[in-house]
């Protein structure tokens, strides 16, 4: 049995044909290969019945919505084919929303600096524009980054041309809310691969913990990333009912 288990957040039925989980930090959402250990994996123990639907790769089946290995929240796996294939849609159409909340370090301006000489263009707004209670949207494209694109960074209108080249055709926004100097607030319909963490690093409130984005972080593996997957909005694919399920 894995050390690391998912939590049952909501479990298929005939009327609501999708299955959440709280997956803890360390967990990946899906396996590399069959049989690896996953989320996905062992939703599949839990839930035989979902092994029926396809989904963009076989061994995915009905997984919808992942996070990161390092993040802990909610994840959606569809039930059915039906179910699956109407959440693709509603994805593609901004109608999926993803609630994450953050736990954040406060960059100095020579902390800014030194990441815009690795990668990051200059920050969309200075952060005294982000005052406690206020809401703002940081937009961007996106490219990899690193040693085989193991991070993501910003690509803006103004990047140089062969930075837009390797980027995403498409523009990602990530809503954030600072509840206190400490905790973001971070709202996303459309998705890229670290896109909230990379969002949040650009505006020069990296997450805690993060080895990837946060150049405060001093690498302690015993320090669990500090952002979390804390609910998800969607509608019912039979009856169209609005649903929010939270951690």
């Amino acid at each position: 049995m894995s050390a690391l288990s998912v939590s049952v957040l909501h479990e298929p039925t005939a009327a609501e044909p999708f299955l959440v989980l709280d997956k803890p930090s360390g967990l990946p959402s899906a396996p590399l290969h069959e049989g690896d250990d996953s989320a996905l994996t062992q939703a599949l123990s839990l839930f035989p019945d979902i092994a029926s639907v396809s989904g963009r790769k076989t061994v995915e089946r009905g997984l919808v919505h992942r996070i990161d290995t390092a993040t802990r929240g909610c994840v959606l796996i569809a039930s059915t084919q039906e179910s699956y294939d109407f959440f693709l849609q509603m994805q593609a159409e901004g109608g999926f929303i993803k609630n994450y909340e953050a736990k954040v370090d406060t960059l100095s301006s020579a902390e800014i600096e030194k990441m815009m000489s690795d990668g990051f263009p200059s920050p969309p707004m200075d952060y005294s524009a982000l005052a406690v209670g206020k809401t703002i949207t940081v937009e961007s494209r996106f490219r990899g980054y690193g040693s085989r694109g193991a991070s993501v960074r910003p690509v803006t209108e103004n990047a140089c041309r062969a930075a837009l080249k390797k980027s995403s055709p498409v523009l990602y926004r990530t809503t954030i809310t600072l509840q206190d100097k400490n905790t973001a607030l971070c709202r996303i319909s459309a998705g890229y691969r670290h896109q909230v963490r990379c969002h949040l690093a650009w505006l020069g409130l990296p997450v805690k913990n993060d080895s990837l984005y946060n150049p405060l972080c001093q690498g302690n593996a015993d320090e669990l990333l500090a952002f979390t997957a804390v609910s998800l909005e969607f509608f019912n694919p039979l009856d169209k009912r609005a649903i929010r399920i939270s951690l």
